[in-house]
């Protein structure tokens, strides 16, 4: 046992060492990319890189170590040492592929500015493409990746490979690997996962740089491309989705697409200030005033008498991390894969962020829990939001089991504000209405319904955003922002809703402050609305183009045609009179609700061209 702990112990510092070396072949490669960067962040890349390159070493290291286990199963040399002998050519498999991964990423880089994904090697299918673009400084650095890794081949088998032989065979040996092998593979698996936190390790953990090049770096290569690989296997034989023509396709965009010109502006300031409130799990059946139960918010019903109430609005699927790619870049959300999750698309897409920076905005985003759920933390770097703030900046305030509990975050966020420059666009997200609601607060409300936990939590969220706005109305900046207040997804309810039913997934926004004018407050808007729309919405009244954000509707110019939504296994749309939803999962319409037969066939027809649609757009990011 001692000698495979020192094999191992050889093994993990061997494969360390050979991603060391590899990112120092990339950043000679880039070097001039590398100007701007501290000479601080090459040390933080260290550190950030550490947890992916053992989470795949993990990987790795628990093949060997099964077959290691059955080795020590049979006491012939001769097997011993062939089934060694496969352990040196699995390592060197990955060695030499490993050179090839980074010989790949180095040649894609200056072009696509992202690391090796399933896009890039899935252009192998056609040889000829690949050969016709490359140039002979790809060659030379294909050539000098592979002679590193012969080297490091070299490495392995003269200083970490070993013959593991099994000397002897008894009763007690054979109980003993039984019971030590589950332990280790479990140690190894908990390696894999990057620890005992909630959160599965992601690649946000490799994230902590404004320059993309930098956190790109600090992402284990191996572990990228399995993780877009596997993220990918739905669209492994293309698009899902698609059953209608190119030419119907493009008839039905250029309808849901028309424009009306004439946007009402609704606010009295150019440049605002721009703060989101995102409240999480907040659905409308906790608003009196959208047909919800009563006496659960009376804050945020106090501040609809001086805002703008959007009253037929909905989220476009189920969770969190859903939810920032649709706020902040009015993507649609599918049922199966999530495009937050693979950076090297995520990165591409249009951001309310993006359009506002090049209008001098600056911009923050603040959580009490772990921004690495999700992938959000990636996500909003890759966006260049310039202050990124979660949980381990504020160990110090009362949190339960996922983060600091809102009213500390609350505070927070008003101290943070105070110190933003001006013009701002800046977000806090809140946490404790999202289980276990283990929030500090009273459980005062109850409608005999097991999610009296959950009413109770937005009850306690409603009064620390109360208490928030209340103490913001006399800081300098406040009469010249605008609040967005809007939930991320909704939540069951005491209030029974089918998994698919639209109502289940309708939520609360309000617009709220001093920049609204004066004729606005306190006013309603019915149009129909979802998350996608919030860009083309925010950035009409801020007379900023939006026609890149390719899904979004201007809520002050028209209502949405229709509004796409996923749940799991499904997707539907939501229409002015009807609504459509199917379970992938089941092969079944679970709700097409229409006044005539020939309305109901029409929306299945635009759901299924509509997501046929958005998945090609995803494809092709």
């Amino acid at each position: 046992m001692i000698s495979i702990a020192i094999y191992f112990l050889r093994f993990y510092l061997f494969w360390l060492f050979y991603f060391l070396i590899n990112r120092i072949f990339f950043f000679v490669c880039y070097k001039y990319d590398f100007e701007l960067v501290k000479s601080t962040d090459f040390f933080w890349i260290l550190i950030y890189s550490f947890k992916l390159d053992i989470s795949f070493i993990s990987y790795l290291s628990a093949i060997i170590f099964l077959i290691i286990f059955i080795n020590s199963l049979i006491c012939k040399e001769k097997i011993n040492v062939l089934l060694s002998k496969f352990i040196f050519y699995i390592n060197t498999f990955f060695i030499v592929i490993t050179a090839l991964i980074i010989a790949g990423e180095i040649a894609i880089y200056q072009e696509w500015q992202t690391k090796l994904n399933y896009k890039a090697i899935s252009h192998l299918l056609n040889p000829s493409e690949v050969f016709n673009t490359s140039t002979n400084s790809h060659y030379i650095i294909a050539c000098i990746s592979i002679l590193i890794s012969f080297f490091f081949v070299k490495i392995y088998a003269t200083k970490v490979h070993q013959i593991f032989l099994t000397k002897e065979l008894n009763l007690k040996i054979i109980v003993i690997n039984i019971i030590r092998t589950p332990i280790i593979l479990g140690f190894l698996l908990l390696l894999i996962r990057g620890g005992w936190q909630p959160i599965p390790i992601n690649l946000s953990d490799s994230y902590f740089s404004k320059h993309m090049i930098v956190n790109d770096v600090s992402v284990n290569p191996n572990w990228n491309l399995l993780q877009s690989i596997l993220k990918n296997r739905r669209n492994f034989y293309g698009n899902p989705y698609k059953n209608h023509s190119n030419s119907d396709i493009n008839t039905f965009i250029n309808k849901i697409k028309l424009e009306n010109q004439s946007t009402k502006i609704i606010l009295n300031k150019d440049q605002p200030n721009i703060v989101f409130i995102l409240l999480e799990s907040w659905s409308a059946d906790n608003i009196e005033s959208l047909k919800g139960l009563n006496g659960i918010t009376p804050n945020f019903k106090s501040l609809e008498e001086n805002g703008v109430l959007f009253s037929n609005f909905y989220s476009n699927g189920w969770t969190s991390d859903q939810a920032m790619t649709s706020i902040f870049s009015s993507f649609p959300v599918f049922p199966y894969v999530s495009i937050i999750n693979q950076t090297d698309k995520a990165r591409k897409l249009p951001c309310i962020n993006k359009s506002l920076k090049k209008e001098g905005y600056h911009s923050s985003y603040y959580f009490g829990g772990q921004l690495t759920y999700g992938n959000i933390k990636s996500y909003l770097y890759t966006q260049g939001f310039d202050i990124i703030k979660d949980e381990k900046y504020y160990n110090d305030l009362p949190s339960g089991k996922l983060g600091v509990h809102d009213e500390y975050m609350f505070d927070v966020f008003h101290n943070e504000l105070n110190a933003l420059p001006e013009p701002f666009m800046s977000t806090l997200f809140t946490l404790s209405s999202h289980s276990p609601f283990d929030f500090p607060g009273e459980h005062k409300i109850s409608f005999n319904h097991r999610e009296d936990k959950y009413v109770n939590s937005v009850a306690y969220t409603d009064k620390c955003l109360g208490e928030f706005m209340s103490k913001v109305k006399n800081e300098s900046w406040y009469k010249n922002t605008l609040f967005i207040i809007v939930a991320d997804h909704s939540h069951n309810s005491p209030i029974w809703r089918r998994l698919a039913q639209k109502e289940r997934f309708k939520i609360p926004m309000l617009w709220y402050g001093d920049v609204l004018n004066d004729r606005y407050k306190g006013t309603k808007i019915n149009k129909l609305g979802s998350h996608i729309d919030i860009a083309a919405s925010l950035l009409g009244q801020l007379k900023i183009d939006y026609t890149n954000f390719d899904f979004s509707t201007n809520l002050f110019a028209k209502s949405a045609y229709l509004i796409p939504y996923a749940f799991p296994k499904g997707f539907g749309i939501i229409k002015k009179r009807g609504y459509y939803a199917f379970s992938e999962g089941y092969n079944k319409v679970l709700e097409n609700h229409a006044k005539t037969k020939e309305d109901k066939l029409l929306q299945k027809k635009e759901a299924e061209m509509y997501f046929q649609n958005a998945f090609d757009k995803y494809i092709n990011y």
